[in-house]
């Protein structure tokens, strides 16, 4: 059978689906139907015509078996294409219309033949008609089956209680009901090929669906690897590079021009390797390829740590970075995942230490409902409820503070996409001139224990969150020594003066320090064995003072010609003009 459209493709597709689907039922109706036949064949047919009936069945049944198993065999396949589809299709109709027929044609053999033994033949032929209309219901599904099995199997009862010529009412009766079977299954293919055409256009919306689904998922893997490929070469190069720069400005002898726009390299090497690392974890979140481990967290030592990695930070910007964890519960632990943790925490913390200009930044530990709340409050310039919301979305940053501050903008959306990964949440609150401050709830466990500390960590924390030292500063200026000094004492250290090498040697040997910090200007010429073997006692005698440490000893000096020969005697010159920034993380690195 040629098919005139795409359409009647589908339609017919979709019918002999319905059909057999039908199977079941089908079988139901003869199991049910063969006692009611055989009990109305008794009542007026004879025995030997009874028989005949029976093994016709048999026939009938193996025969409709076989190719029902065939039609079966074709919907199995999955076609390549339109042109298979029609192929397939037109074999399924015409193997399901040969097993419907095998019943149309034997149900009139059957009526018709069952006329002949006479007026006790009525129930029986009313019994057929009632198998005329099974076969009507079954091959409703497909039109062409419907419009040729169905006439045919009505033609039978219709015939044959005319040719009985007992009951004219009956046999209108029996026609009219017939008729309007027929028309009724009509009306019904006319529904179920609407019902076809929408559950197809179903289907291509689902497949086109899954279709995008697939392509976005595989541009999503791409882009992942891409950009892994790139955050791995790029980052190896970053690498390399600083580590070229911090070689060479070790060995920078020069100007102290050329020294500072090496340390503003790094700097930016530093910052470059920070944004890279940001925008490749942002896009893993966005693609749902970032895994998270729930696990109890020691809350209290994440937050010291961070307080301790930023602390020069602060130092140099002479703002008050503080930490309080008095309302930290004294039983249960937050869950989440450690490193993730504790990436969020140092975004929230370098941004308020970046825009803040003067003040304070405090991190803070609090219950809040079933959430342990880490809380990051600062003075800086604050955000109107329009830019809080736009710091969340992802590459957008606030003109208003970001001016003059480079970065990707990526920053609060990854914090956020982390949070919610670990069963988190991220907010803030923010006033304009007054400050802000941002949080961090996790989910908080009341009866998980907080996991262990090692001792290695602990002596680690220890030490870097006690970040005063005790600074001997030299200086024959009083004018450099009461800067330096108040500069000293802003950054939490505590202060030694002294005038003269004998009066630091003298102050060396009464208390500990820590370091020691040089500024009388140019030294003597090194280049005279005289004066560099003095310089040499000198320092030999201050190091020899502090036996129980390591002294480190910090020299400003005005130009770079005395470097090279400073750092042979194990002293790290600091070139004027010196930032308190340099000289905080200078210290920071005792």
């Amino acid at each position: 059978m040629p098919f005139s459209s795409g359409q009647d493709v589908v339609v017919t597709d979709f019918g002999l689906r319905a059909q057999s689907r039908l199977s079941p039922y089908v079988m139901g109706f003869f199991g049910i139907g063969l006692p009611v036949f055989v009990w109305s064949a008794q009542l007026g047919l004879s025995t030997w015509l009874l028989a005949c009936y029976l093994i016709l069945f048999v026939i009938n049944w193996t025969a409709f078996m076989v190719v029902k198993g065939q039609a079966e065999t074709r919907q199995a396949i999955e076609p390549a294409d339109a042109g298979e589809r029609r192929t397939l299709a037109r074999a399924r109709l015409w193997r399901q219309g040969l097993g419907g027929a095998i019943w149309a044609v034997s149900l009139m053999v059957i009526s018709l033949s069952a006329a002949t033994a006479g007026p006790g033949a009525e129930m029986f032929l009313m019994v057929c008609a009632g198998a005329a209309v099974g076969i009507i219901f079954f091959s409703a599904p497909v039109l062409l089956h419907l419009l040729i099995l169905g006439p045919v199997a009505i033609a039978g009862p219709i015939l044959a209680l005319q040719l009985l010529h007992e009951g004219p009412q009956l046999s209108q009766l029996m026609t009219g009901g017939l008729v309007l079977a027929l028309a009724m299954a009509v009306i019904l293919n006319r529904h179920m090929r609407e019902h076809y055409l929408l559950q197809n256009r179903q289907e291509e919306i689902a497949a086109e669906r899954e279709a995008a689904r697939a392509a976005t998922y595989e541009v999503k893997e791409a882009r992942m690897a891409l950009m892994e490929t790139l955050q791995r070469e790029v980052q190896t190069s970053l690498k390399g590079l600083e580590q070229h720069l911090a070689q060479g400005l070790t060995h920078l002898s020069r100007a102290p021009v050329p020294r500072q726009c090496v340390e503003a390299a790094l700097t930016q090497v530093a910052h470059l390797q920070s944004i890279l690392i940001t925008t490749v974890d942002n896009d893993g979140a966005a693609a749902g390829q970032i895994e998270v481990a729930a696990e109890p967290l020691d809350a209290d030592l994440l937050c010291q740590k961070v307080l301790a990695q930023h602390a020069h930070l602060a130092q140099g910007k002479e703002l008050s970075f503080t930490y309080n964890g008095q309302a930290l519960p004294e039983h249960g632990a937050a869950i989440g995942d450690a490193h993730r943790v504790e990436q969020v925490l140092t975004h929230l913390v370098s941004n308020a230490l970046l825009y803040t200009q003067q003040g304070r930044v405090e991190i803070k530990l609090m219950p809040v409902e079933n959430f342990l709340r880490l809380e990051v409050v600062d003075s800086g310039p604050g955000l109107s409820e329009d830019e809080l919301d736009q710091a969340f979305q992802p590459h957008s940053r606030i003109q208003r503070t970001s001016s003059g501050h480079s970065g990707a903008g990526l920053g609060l959306s990854l914090s956020r996409s982390l949070a919610e990964l670990m069963g988190g949440r991220i907010g803030g609150l923010s006033t304009l001139d007054v400050g802000s401050k941002f949080w961090l709830d996790l989910p908080f466990d009341k009866s998980a224990p907080p996991p262990a500390r090692p001792d290695e960590v602990l002596d680690e924390v220890e030490a870097t969150s006690d970040h005063s030292l005790r600074v001997l500063l030299l200086s024959n200026d009083s004018l450099r020594a009461a800067q330096l000094r108040d500069s000293l004492e802003r950054m939490g250290h505590k202060c030694l003066t002294s005038t003269s090498r004998e009066r630091a040697l003298a102050l060396a040997r009464k208390a500990p320090v820590d370091a020691c910090l040089i500024s009388t200007g140019a030294f003597e010429n090194l280049d005279e064995p005289e004066s560099r073997m003095k310089l040499e006692t000198f320092l030999d005698s201050l190091r020899a003072t502090q036996t129980a440490a390591n002294l480190n000893i910090l020299a400003l000096v005005p130009a770079g010609d005395q470097v090279d020969d400073l750092q042979a005697m194990g002293v790290r010159p600091l070139l004027l003009p010196q930032n308190r920034e340099s000289l905080a993380r200078a210290l920071a690195a005792v």
